[in-house]
């Protein structure tokens, strides 16, 4: 009886022993979580958001910014005027792209007309229609074998052309159309405007700038002389001093 009481003692103590083991250590990790003390060399981090709300962190005192390109000068006047609410600065700049307006196939210049007509009819043959010669210019006795706007409607052409054993070239139309910017310097405590850029295309946006530098005052050179230079030094004579 004795040893059966021993050895419940026994066991009773190893569960209890093993349940404190088993609790976690709670206030141990918040304490040593509050003992973490703070190291004054190491930088302190900002959120962009909190530096945004101070503009002067990012871009000193004057913000300038150029916005474009406009593909018409009405697009460009609507702006315009909505950007006076922001800013009394305002200058347009206008350059130039060249844009691509459609594909060209055709057969190099023959050397006389004569040539070109008997190869026109041979491609009328095959059924081509809208082809014709061009009679003068740079392309002089080239044949026009037709203009797509769209360059897999141009490659069919062509392609279709090379397997019968014509010699067909494709070239890419461009035109120069003018294009239009505004820049501008916004207005101290002034907000960017809005804009709406559905229907824009790709390469419109809005990008921040240098600043121009502010016009000095500079003092006008005279070269007048001065009145000092108009004195007429007289000289008298020492016998009629």
């Amino acid at each position: 009886m004795l040893r059966i009481i021993v050895i419940s003692l026994f066991v009773a103590n190893l569960l209890l022993f093993a349940f404190q083991g088993s609790k976690p250590a709670v206030e141990t990790e918040v304490v040593n979580n509050r003992a973490v003390v703070e190291d004054p060399d190491i930088p302190t981090i900002h959120l962009f958001s909190e530096m945004m709300q101070d503009q002067d962190l990012l871009s000193g005192s004057r913000q300038c910014f150029s916005l474009g390109p406009f593909h018409s000068s009405i697009d460009r006047d609507d702006i315009r005027t909505r950007l006076l609410e922001v800013s009394a600065d305002i200058s347009e700049r206008q350059t130039q792209a060249l844009v691509e307006k459609g594909y060209w196939v055709f057969m190099p210049p023959y050397l006389s007309l004569l040539e070109a007509n008997q190869e026109l009819l041979s491609l009328q043959a095959l059924g081509l229609e809208d082809i014709g010669i061009i009679y003068s210019g740079d392309w002089k006795n080239a044949i026009s074998l037709g203009y797509f706007l769209r360059q897999e409607n141009a490659l069919r052409r062509k392609n279709g052309l090379e397997d019968r054993g014509y010699p067909a070239l494709m070239r890419v139309e461009r035109q120069a159309e003018p294009r239009y910017w505004l820049d501008y310097e916004l207005n101290p405590g002034s907000e960017l405007i809005a804009l709406d850029m559905q229907g824009r295309p790709n390469d419109f946006m809005q990008r921040a700038l240098p600043c121009p530098e502010h016009d000095t005052f500079e003092m006008p050179v005279d070269d007048s002389p001065s009145p000092v230079d108009d004195i007429v030094q007289v000289v008298i004579p020492e016998d009629e001093a």
